[in-house]
């Protein structure tokens, strides 16, 4: 009787603890919110090769261009600028998010995320460009 209690309490405590580590690890995972810099863009167009494009745009001496997701609904698109003086200047545009699952939504524009993970976010959409589908994949890395 007494070893059939520990056979089971220890089960037990087992399966509770990749339950809670899963569990843990899903959430942290699975969250958006948070600056993430620009990294680089994957565009396809039709069936062809992807090709990738490094985001050359941080201006050096400044925080890098990134986007914001913050609490509330509220998206921040921030790139950075060297005024007259050489001072970095932000300039900044605001719109709404909302993700649900895979899908973001950010403004009217609609994207499935593809990778979400404590280092790397990308996510991706398809548009029509005179008949041929244009596939855009924006990679980002955590802030």
């Amino acid at each position: 009787m007494r070893k059939n209690k520990i056979l089971i309490c220890t089960a037990a405590g087992i399966g509770l603890l990749f339950t809670s580590c899963n569990s843990d690890n899903d959430s942290f995972e699975r969250s958006i919110a948070g600056k993430w810099n620009y990294n680089k863009t994957i565009v396809t167009t039709g069936n062809g090769t992807p090709v990738d494009q490094s985001y050359v745009g941080h201006e050096n001496g400044c925080e890098k261009d990134h986007v914001e997701f913050n609490e509330g609904g509220i998206f921040r698109n921030v790139l950075m600028n060297k005024d007259q003086n050489n001072a970095c200047v932000e300039d900044a545009s605001q719109s709404t998010w909302a993700k649900n699952g895979n899908t973001l939504t950010i403004g009217t524009d609609t994207y499935q995320v593809t990778k979400l993970n404590g280092s790397e976010l990308r996510y991706e959409n398809t548009v029509d460009v005179s008949g041929v589908p244009v596939k855009v994949v924006k990679v980002f890395t955590k802030n």
